[in-house]
C-alpha cells in the first residue's frame, strides 16, 4: 500500500469515523501504526477509493480476506435475491 499522503489523510479520517482499530479483530492501532487501508467490498467489484468502503485491517487481517466479499455482505445479497428470485436470475 502507498504511503502517500492522501493515504495518510485517508487512515485519519477512518479511524476518526469508525476508531482507530482493526475492523475485522478489533486491534487497535497507536498512532495508526500498523494500519492498512482495506477495500471492504473487494476492488474488483467497486473500483476506487471511496471512503465509504474502505475499513482500517492489520496486515493479517488484510491478506486473510484479500479479495473476497465479507460475509455480512454476501449474505445481505442472497437475502436479496432470494426475496425476488426473477430479478436475480442468472443471465441466460
Amino acid at each position: 500500500m502507498s504511503r502517500s499522503p492522501d493515504r495518510k489523510r485517508q487512515r485519519k479520517a477512518i479511524a476518526a469515523r469508525d476508531g482507530a482499530r482493526c475492523f475485522y479483530c478489533g486491534c487497535s492501532f497507536p498512532d495508526l501504526v500498523g494500519a492498512t487501508l482495506d477495500h471492504y467490498v473487494p476492488r474488483r467489484l467497486w473500483p476506487g477509493w471511496r471512503q465509504s468502503n474502505l475499513v482500517l485491517a492489520c496486515d493479517p487481517c488484510n491478506s486473510r480476506k484479500a479479495d473476497a466479499l465479507p460475509w455480512p455482505f454476501a449474505w445481505l445479497l442472497l437475502r436479496y435475491a432470494a426475496a425476488d428470485p426473477a430479478l436475480y436470475a442468472p443471465a441466460a
